[in-house]
């Protein structure tokens, strides 16, 4: 028995993970971000390198948690994604994020699937907002 989950079992609507792994952001992770980073991302209006604000770029570690929720098989493909940031995230947020499946179709002999993620502080305040589509693995 395979440990991933058959596409056909997927259900538009089906949430991952009801008791969502939470996430703590650490000045360490905000400055080894803010280290590997080029470029000079702003939030409100400010630049958030050396500020304690957290990159928007690490809603890609943030998120993970939900999609590993998904257990797909593996050879699966990021195709996009797009998020909308709402609030800045800094040192010391606890970030819960939910995933949802929103729609399912094929293309070209493979199947894909959109999710939608949120993610919520630790005082429930939605922080950010995601749409990914992603080419599922290979079953066979």
């Amino acid at each position: 028995m395979a440990d991933w989950r058959k596409y056909s079992d997927l259900n538009i609507g089906e949430t991952f993970l009801a008791s969502p792994p939470s996430y703590v952001v650490t000045p360490e992770v905000i400055a080894a971000y803010d280290e590997i980073s080029t470029s000079s991302m702003t939030v409100s209006g400010g630049r958030t390198r050396g500020r304690g604000i957290a990159s928007p770029m690490l809603a890609a570690l943030y998120i993970r948690g939900a999609q590993n929720g998904l257990k797909g098989p593996p050879g699966g493909i990021h195709a996009k994604q797009h998020f909308t940031f709402l609030m800045p995230v800094v040192a010391g947020d606890e970030l819960f994020t939910v995933l949802a499946i929103k729609e399912k179709f094929e293309k070209n002999g493979r199947n894909f699937l959109v999710c939608e993620t949120e993610t919520k502080n630790q005082r429930g305040d939605r922080v950010a907002v995601g749409r990914i589509t992603s080419i599922w693995g290979k079953e066979a």
